[in-house]
């Protein structure tokens, strides 16, 4: 069979197909991959790319997926490559699943927040890859101002300049090197003391924001459906930036399961990383999905 790195000398890949090679890392395609376990949409692209008539279909598909990654962030940096290699180099990498939490494309205010991490603290990455317009990027850091302590934005070699000159100082600069590596350009600046108790209020869930005021007050207030959410934001808005902040990332490191996650982690391909953490599997589907990933790529764009 041959290896990932034979793979990523020998074949090409026309760079108009790249984009829709890209899909095979989304939601919609993974998780029909698990429902019906082969995908008629990978089947379709590599054959109109012309992969098909190069590649060993006896490889796995967790082996071409990170095949089609190593492409990916070598010649098609979108999004996904730079959540993944957040998740592979900074909660991997830097922290542990033990302590450390991460979110993608968290509510706040008007905007998505493309990564979050909490460990003892929050850490926002805002990406602006070759593919990004500059034109919302002031308006997301003033909203991220309001929530997080450290506030930070990623983006190419090739726009740290541009991007560079749209932040105020207190904001981390980061860049995903050619080398695939992230690099610091500016440190980010605490802002736990600025952020604002009526905005991390509104990203909350309400079970978040009920066992915050709970523990902090001691009470939950007896009110109907109508006014509990009223009643509970003003409670919360008397809490110090510092705390209510702190409060935030405790309750937000409690999403998801990070028993399965963990055991998740320890076998699939690097490429899936930042999907993985976005899925929030449970054990049976952990289990289809680790099958999948085992199949001949024969299998899985031609159906038995």
């Amino acid at each position: 069979m041959e290896t990932v790195q034979n793979l990523n000398r020998g074949i090409s890949v026309p760079d108009k197909y790249y984009s829709s090679l890209t899909r095979t890392f989304s939601p919609i395609v993974l998780e029909s991959l698990v429902d019906s376990g082969y995908s008629k949409y990978l089947g379709e692209v590599l054959t109109t790319s012309g992969i098909i008539g190069q590649i060993d279909l006896d490889m796995t598909l967790g082996d071409f997926l990170d095949w089609l990654y190593s492409k990916m962030s070598r010649h098609y940096r979108n999004e996904y490559v730079y959540k993944n290699a957040i998740a592979n180099k900074i909660l991997l990498g830097k922290h542990s699943l033990n302590t450390s939490y991460m979110l993608t494309e968290f509510r706040v205010e008007s905007c998505r927040a493309d990564v979050v991490i909490l460990n003892g603290t929050s850490n926002v990455y805002e990406i602006k890859s070759e593919y990004d317009s500059l034109d919302r990027i002031q308006n997301q850091v003033k909203s991220y101002m309001k929530m997080f302590d450290m506030v930070n934005v990623i983006t190419s070699s090739s726009q740290l300049s541009k991007v560079s000159s749209e932040l105020p100082g207190e904001i981390g600069l980061l860049e995903l090197t050619l080398n695939y590596t992230i690099r610091t350009v500016r440190e980010s600046t605490s802002l736990r003391k600025r952020v604002k108790p009526e905005v991390i209020f509104d990203s909350l869930r309400k079970s978040e924001y009920l066992k915050i005021i709970k523990r902090k007050f001691g009470f939950v207030p007896n009110a109907p459906n109508t006014r509990i959410y009223g009643e509970c934001k003003e409670l919360f808005c008397r809490l110090s930036p510092e705390i209510a902040h702190d409060e935030m990332v405790k309750v937000l490191k409690q999403r998801g399961n990070k028993t399965i996650l963990k055991d998740i982690i320890s076998y699939i391909p690097p490429s899936l990383i930042a999907y993985i953490i976005d899925s929030q599997f449970n054990d049976n589907r952990a289990k289809k999905f680790e099958e999948m990933l085992g199949k001949k790529l024969s299998t899985i764009i031609i159906p038995d």
